[in-house]
């Protein structure tokens, strides 16, 4: 006689071996590359020119200038950007993440962002005396304290990065 209580626990079985598999990394997108390109270097960036949100009145924001210093050990990566480390996954596709924390927010402001990111993609050089570069976005997050509480807010820029 077939009973649907047996259903159910194969169904649950199936599931969570699915999720296993890809919590592994099979078939997800969260691995490194494995095939990785050489980003690491010395770039230059340059973030694209904006003004700041209306958030940010009150805030003291200071955008990074760089240079970025970016070193890779397979697909896992670290940059550091004005004195804050990056860090996070170069893709077998070029893209690649980065995210880290600056300082704590001191009377007046943080001396850069409390917290940044990059993400972007890896373009390797073009024919003789091509140059590698980064392309993507930088977001930062910035803090402001005074008698009245902390201020916040959030800038967003394209950026360029050339391989000095």
């Amino acid at each position: 006689m077939t009973s649907g209580r047996f259903w159910f626990p194969t169904f649950v079985l199936s599931f969570t071996g699915a999720a296993l598999l890809a919590s592994a990394g099979c078939g997800g997108t969260s691995r490194g590359c494995l095939q990785c390109p050489p980003m690491e270097g010395l770039y230059a960036l340059e973030l694209e020119p904006g003004t700041l949100p209306s958030s940010c009145n009150g805030v003291t924001v200071e955008l990074p200038e760089g240079p970025l210093e970016v070193t890779r050990r397979g697909g896992d990566i670290t940059a550091t950007l004005d004195g804050v480390t990056l860090r996070g996954t170069l893709y077998d596709t070029y893209d690649f993440g980065l995210v880290g924390g600056g300082a704590e927010p001191t009377d007046g402001g943080t001396v850069g962002p409390e917290s940044s990111s990059l993400t972007g993609r890896y373009i390797p050089a073009v024919g003789d005396g091509g140059v590698p570069r980064l392309e993507g976005d930088w977001q930062g997050n910035f803090a402001s304290s005074s008698a009245g509480g902390t201020r916040r807010c959030s800038v967003t820029r394209s950026f360029t990065a050339t391989r000095q």
